[in-house]
């Protein structure tokens, strides 16, 4: 039997198809191939899929063969129920498009559209086998300029290519941002709960704010920050973030910071440190990026992990963050792929015309 060799673009591929599919059958398939690749015998993963060693052969095969689509593709999709192939894609079509809130709402615009009636577990299966699924909305800050993205990407990679060359003076790069946890208002977690059951998480008046100014390195994961709960972000404050990152990096010739457009950064103060310190240099974001900031996702994960929980009090919120700003190295695996200076920057396609059409 001939082996099963992936390659890491290949693995990548195969572990995100899994992770999206909402098909038991795909998921199996896909299992399949990749314990295969880890070399177990094909006995040992034909019982844990709970088919024969012949079916599993040829999935193998076709995957070797005619690749992974192919492997995904079931000739046999399942009886639609009491609709048409036509009907079937014009309901399709009016998912795509985010129009039902509810399963509630897809039974009367078949009822009204068709003159066809499904009861409450039967348009639930309905939606399942046309490969429909309930899930939360991405929002996107229409204003952001997808051009302008995708210039800010080019002039990242070039700096990457700039630092590495040989001769190239010694660059440190940051991207640098603000964050504002508000103590007894951020509370970002979800839970099991008995059926019928009220939970109450006590919240404050939203008076007791924490701002942190924070610079993040994508070629080593150093963070380096300032705490603040008295004083607000200000240029002043800027200027001491640029003093601590000389002070950790002195031998460092150049240094490239990212930040986005906040007025700080173009504070008197601000310009006068810079003029005395030539080997610093601000590089824009453009407005409306946050996609293009990567010290954004370390705010992300610092709300799971430090607002997952209700803190008793403003000093208990500190720690909460400080459990987690100051102890990064323990989410080394998840900053490892959470962290990288890849950028998802919307298609023109994708943004639904009437934003384009705003913006």
């Amino acid at each position: 039997m001939k082996p099963i060799v992936l390659d890491k673009k290949q693995r990548a591929e195969i572990e995100k198809r899994r992770r999206e599919s909402h098909d038991k059958r795909i998921y199996a398939r896909l299992s399949a191939v990749l314990w295969v690749a880890d070399g177990r015998q094909r006995q040992e993963v034909a019982a844990l899929v709970g088919i024969s060693v012949r079916q599993l052969t040829d999935w193998l095969r076709i995957f070797r063969n005619q690749g992974l689509a192919a492997l995904c593709m079931l000739h046999y999709k399942g009886d639609p129920g009491n609709l048409t192939p036509g009907q079937v894609e014009q309901l399709k079509e009016k998912i795509s498009q985010g129009h039902f809130r509810s399963s509630r709402q897809i039974q009367r615009w078949l009822k009204d559209t068709f003159a066809v009636s499904y009861s409450s577990t039967g348009v639930k299966d309905l939606l399942l086998r046309i490969g429909a699924s309930y899930h939360q909305v991405s929002g996107f800050l229409w204003k952001g300029n997808p051009n302008k993205q995708r210039a800010f990407v080019k002039k990242v990679r070039r700096h990457q290519r700039e630092a590495k060359r040989k001769g190239a003076p010694l660059t440190r790069r940051y991207y640098v941002d603000a964050c504002h946890p508000i103590w007894g208002m951020d509370l970002v977690f979800r839970c099991w709960l008995l059926v019928g059951q009220r939970f109450l998480v006590g919240v404050g008046a939203g008076r007791s704010r924490l701002n942190i100014l924070g610079a993040y390195c994508p070629d080593d994961h150093e963070y380096l920050d300032i705490r603040l709960t008295r004083d607000n972000i200000n240029g002043e404050q800027f200027v001491n973030l640029l003093r601590l990152l000389y002070d950790a990096h002195p031998e460092t010739e150049k240094f490239i910071l990212y930040v986005d457009g906040a007025k700080y950064y173009s504070k008197p103060i601000v310009k006068e440190w810079l003029a005395r310190h030539p080997q610093f240099h601000l590089v824009t974001i453009p407005a409306y990026s946050p996609n293009c900031n990567l010290i954004e996702r370390l705010w992300k994960l610092l709300r799971k992990e430090a607002f997952n929980r209700w803190h008793k009090t403003f000093d208990s919120m500190q720690a909460g963050v400080s459990e987690v700003l100051d102890h990064l190295p323990n989410y080394r695996r998840e900053l490892e792929t959470l962290m990288t200076e890849n950028f998802h920057i919307l298609k023109k396609q994708d943004i639904p015309v009437e934003y384009r059409e705003v913006a």
